[in-house]
């Protein structure tokens, strides 16, 4: 097998965007750049690239104009192209149908899409043209810097913890604590040369503290692996829907220590990987599901949005093209052997993703978040049943949960045939 990493810079040219996430503000200036990371494989005559963008998301038509570039670039089907973004909420908004806090347009994004499909077909062409034959390890450790922020009193009064932060030490919902590690290594020898990391949780360390760009902890993972092992990573976020860290909105000090956690973690737990036995079998699918946009009916039978204004219903449901309508929802998977790679529509929640681990037929599983498009949060459905802001902010249907997860479980159980 060969693999080839790479990395370009995607911080809009001037730093000038409005900041995605948190309904603004508009940047200020550029506390350190966003970048789109590029990993190629190939075995025999299966080739495959995955592309890790510091973007909060993208929707489908962006995905598919950024892709197309890619395809042309390197000669590889656009269904062996695969995107994730990492979810930072201090870059620029790039999905159209969001507007500033005022109303206005993004008028930045007719300069910035061409510019961001420049650098993915650059950077998937830098990795490509680096590929080496290669060796590679896994390993994998807990690592305690997440929380679910979902809190509930038993009288079902929802609680959002970030912003009730006496809750931290007492959240109780699930939280998906594996840093998963993959090491690409020269034949023979331990030191790799590029590195995927997964890890679930919202990258807000600084969040809404700051005007400023920046990648948040996955950019602090980065550095820190490239100064320790000497070379680059990309950044995957897991299921990270309602998984946050412990100290969310708490500065650019606490995106370093989180940062370098994580990634001394990666760094340790490189030393007692475990070198897979080869060959090793590269298989890419991407596949669609008809689902169901959710209604104003089914928005209102949600425990905490039934009794608000008219006027936040309508915000809510001016999210949602079509309520009640049919829409092609994509997922894809990428294996590498016995590591699969999910790749899903949106934001979906820990519980969902470790359901997907648990019934996944590779040994080691990985959600790749934000990939395939953006239709915000997908809650397991048991959460519409409870409320809260995760079952709220969605666009699809609370029944389409279960036909979605039926989909990519069999998807994955054809994929291992």
């Amino acid at each position: 097998m060969k693999a080839g990493f790479a990395e370009t810079v995607i911080t809009p040219s001037d730093g000038r965007c409005y900041l995605a996430g948190y309904g603004g503000p508009w940047s200020t200036g550029v506390h350190d750049d966003l970048y789109a990371s590029a990993v190629y494989l190939e075995e025999g005559e299966t080739r495959a690239v995955l592309l890790s963008f510091d973007l909060i998301g993208m929707n489908g038509p962006l995905i598919a104009k950024v892709k197309a570039g890619v395809s042309e670039a390197l000669g590889v089907d656009d269904g062996s192209i695969f995107f994730t973004c990492t979810h930072t909420h201090e870059g620029p908004e790039v999905r159209r149908r969001v507007r500033s806090a005022s109303g206005e347009e993004l008028d930045y994004l007719d300069a910035y899409e061409p510019f961001l499909a420049e650098r993915a077909a650059e950077v998937a062409t830098a990795a490509a043209s680096l590929a080496r034959p290669c060796e590679v390890r896994v390993n994998r450790a807990w690592v305690d810097e997440n929380m679910n922020r979902r809190f509930f009193m038993p009288d079902g009064t929802w609680y959002f913890v970030p912003s009730y932060k006496d809750l931290v030490p007492i959240t109780n919902q699930h939280e998906d604590k594996e840093l998963g590690a993959v090491y690409f290594c020269p034949p023979g020898d331990r030191h790799p040369f590029g590195v995927i990391l997964n890890y679930t949780m919202h990258p807000l360390t600084a969040g809404n503290t700051t005007s400023l760009i920046s990648a948040d902890v996955p950019g602090v993972v980065r550095e820190t692996i490239r100064e320790g092992l000497g070379c680059l990573t990309c950044y995957v976020t897991g299921a990270a829907g309602d998984n946050h860290p412990k100290a969310p909105e708490g500065g650019f000090a606490e995106t370093r220590r989180v940062g370098q956690v994580l990634a001394t973690t990666a760094i340790t737990r490189w030393f007692d990987s475990y070198l897979l036995p080869q060959p090793l079998a590269i298989k890419t699918m991407t596949r669609s599901v008809t689902l169901t946009y959710r209604t104003a009916e089914e928005m209102r039978r949600i425990p905490t949005v039934g009794d608000v204004s008219e006027e936040r219903m309508r915000s809510y449901m001016e999210r949602i093209p079509a309520p009640g309508g049919d829409v092609e929802v994509p997922f894809s998977l990428l294996a590498v052997g016995p590591i699969l790679f999910i790749g899903v529509p949106g934001e979906l929640v820990a519980e969902l993703g470790q359901t997907l681990k648990w019934y996944s037929p590779f040994q080691r599983t990985y959600i790749m978040y934000q990939a395939t498009e953006s239709f915000g949060y997908i809650a397991h459905p048991n959460a519409y049943l409870w409320g809260g802001y995760e079952a709220a902010s969605g666009q699809l249907s609370p029944s389409s949960v279960r036909p979605l997860m039926d989909a990519i479980i069999d998807a994955m159980e054809e994929l291992a045939r």
